[in-house]
């Protein structure tokens, strides 16, 4: 009967944080302009930081496997902005309870507050780098419509990024040492998944790396839409077991460990 009702609070708790969607939007749109106060590009300069992490890859990568500034550009661009979501969720997601500490002590919320409030921040800065994206694009005069599919991979991309962002902020506060092997596994991960590098460009003994890769899907559900293309039904799939499993997690960390957040900050 205990466990039963720290499942249904732990249930509430993800609707009660959903419903004070009006707050976190807000607060998340006043930390962002806080952070880039009194600056001439404001977000834009993480838009810009993708622009030159994505043309020098362009330049290395393409001269390496003989592609065309043209080709390469959008498709490792539109990588490093889908990058930005997909996988900075873990690194972001780590640091979501350390970041609301101040908030928690003073203020009851409830705790997928602190994770919805994350996502909002990231998807705001995410919208200025498609922006950019776009904007570069037109400039090459290379645009591409993005796939109506785009409307779905983003929501979903979203949910799984708070519903993962909950465990890993967990054990982050409990275990402060979690919250740099998330930053190192986070580069690993980027190398490893194919943001730069296309996967018929690896050998079929190496194919698991982006086969059994869930960020690798998560990737192409939308770097695929933003090109233009739909992405494959592969890659959908695997991000519907993804998400299916960071339900799983996110409940059961709610469950266990949601009145002990508070504690370990």
């Amino acid at each position: 009967m205990e466990f039963a009702g720290r499942f249904v609070a732990a249930i509430n708790d993800l609707v009660a944080g959903a419903r004070l969607a009006p707050l976190w939007w807000r607060v998340g749109i006043e930390q962002t302009v806080a952070k880039y106060r009194r600056t001439v590009l404001g977000p834009f300069w993480l838009a810009s930081s993708t622009l030159a992490t994505a043309f020098s890859l362009s330049i290395v990568f393409g001269s390496i496997f003989h592609q065309n500034l043209n080709d390469s550009f959008p498709f490792i661009m539109s990588g490093v902005v889908s990058w930005s979501i997909t996988g900075g969720m873990l690194v972001e997601g780590s640091s979501i309870f350390l970041m609301g500490a101040g908030l928690m002590q003073v203020q009851k919320v409830p705790v997928s507050f602190h994770a919805y409030l994350h996502i909002d921040r990231m998807m705001i800065n995410f919208a200025h780098q498609i922006v950019a994206f776009w904007a570069v694009m037109l400039l090459m005069r290379n645009f591409p419509i993005p796939h109506w599919q785009l409307l779905l991979s983003l929501p979903l991309v979203t949910l799984i990024a708070v519903l993962i962002g909950i465990p890993l902020g967990m054990i982050s506060i409990r275990y402060r040492d979690m919250n740099y092997l998330v930053g190192f596994v986070g580069q690993a991960l980027f190398m490893l998944t194919p943001v730069f590098w296309r996967k018929s460009q690896v050998s079929g003994k190496m194919a698991w790396i982006a086969t059994y890769n869930p960020f690798a899907h998560l990737l192409e559900i939308v770097r695929q839409p933003l090109l233009g293309h739909p992405a494959p039904l592969n890659d959908w799939i695997a991000s519907l077991i993804f998400l299916a499993f960071s339900a799983v997690l996110a409940v059961g960390s709610l469950t266990l460990y949601r009145r002990r957040v508070v504690f370990w900050l």
